[in-house]
């Protein structure tokens, strides 16, 4: 697998935190779960016995279970690279955010295993490079939400995001927003700074794809999120829900009906009623069954 196959899986892979565990209880994001099928078994089969070397079958492995969801295999895949090259930041952020989406797909009872694992590869990847941004954010989005029984600690969150913002003020404020979310603090101005932060760089004018190239690529979506959750520069958070969107491809754990109904909900809190609902019923179209969207658009035609 190569330099920008790698690039794309950072943060496709990895646990969707902010989406995935509820944050925002009120209407937690979904991820995409794997469905065995004949075709994953039969593409499963070609790599396991065609002429590539052990590294070569590794690495289509990594790509082929990332593609399909399947999280055991692709826990497997990882940990197998792993052995055959030496672990990096890279590689750990990756492997801790296969296991925490496995966690979250097991009942409580047999999920403990992969939320240690997770726990663990996001603080090894931290250990081997504390500059690398997206295991700080991973790690102190999973010390908040893991009970402290678990390994959950949000002092130890605090000192992470602490050497988030000492690098990226902006992430740093959305960890510190994260933490206050997560003890239900009556005020939270760490992400009214963090927006205040991107609007003084331009951030829709900015050079998006540097902007966000050391970033986790949940982190668009994160802004979008609570941007709609916070009403908060609703013109900023569609820019990065556009760039989501734009740069999707099928490594991204989450439906794009989310991606979806997210563009839609900024679009109607910018008074684009017609454009709203187009995207709306995008999202409806892939997923009839899409109840938030649904709610959503019920309330746009009653006001």
């Amino acid at each position: 697998m190569g330099h920008d196959q790698y690039k794309r899986l950072i943060g496709f892979l990895a646990i969707l935190l902010v989406c995935t565990l509820g944050v925002f209880a009120q209407e937690p994001t979904p991820f995409i779960r794997f469905f065995s099928s004949k075709e994953y078994s039969k593409e499963l089969r070609a790599i396991e016995i065609s002429n590539g070397t052990t590294l070569d079958k590794i690495n289509a492995k990594i790509k082929l279970s990332s593609t399909y969801k399947n999280q055991e295999d692709l826990i497997n895949a990882l940990s197998a690279k792993i052995d055959q090259l030496g672990e990096t930041a890279q590689l750990r952020y990756l492997l801790g955010g296969a296991n925490g989406i496995k966690a979250l797909q097991m009942a409580k009872l047999f999920s403990l295993p992969y939320v240690k694992a997770m726990l663990s590869n996001f603080h090894r990847a931290v250990v081997i490079d504390s500059t690398y941004t997206p295991a700080l954010e991973a790690i102190v989005e999973a010390l908040c939400q893991v009970p402290s029984v678990l390994g959950g600690d949000l002092k130890e969150a605090k000192h992470y995001a602490d050497i988030l913002h000492r690098q990226s003020a902006i992430e740093g404020l959305f960890a510190y927003g994260f933490i206050a979310e997560t003890k239900k603090s009556k005020k939270n101005d760490y992400y009214h700074e963090a927006f205040s932060q991107l609007e003084t760089i331009n951030f829709c004018s900015t050079d998006l794809t540097h902007f966000f190239s050391k970033k986790s690529m949940n982190f668009p979506y994160k802004i979008a999120e609570i941007s709609v959750h916070h009403n908060l520069n609703p013109t900023i958070g569609l820019c990065a829900i556009n760039y989501f969107i734009a740069n999707k491809t099928p490594n991204y754990n989450l439906p794009v009906e989310w991606m979806y109904y997210r563009k839609g909900q900024l679009l109607e809190q910018l008074g684009k009623r017609e454009q709203a609902l187009k995207w709306l019923n995008k999202a409806m179209a892939l997923n009839p069954n899409f109840l938030a969207a649904k709610n959503y658009i019920k309330s746009i035609h009653q006001k």
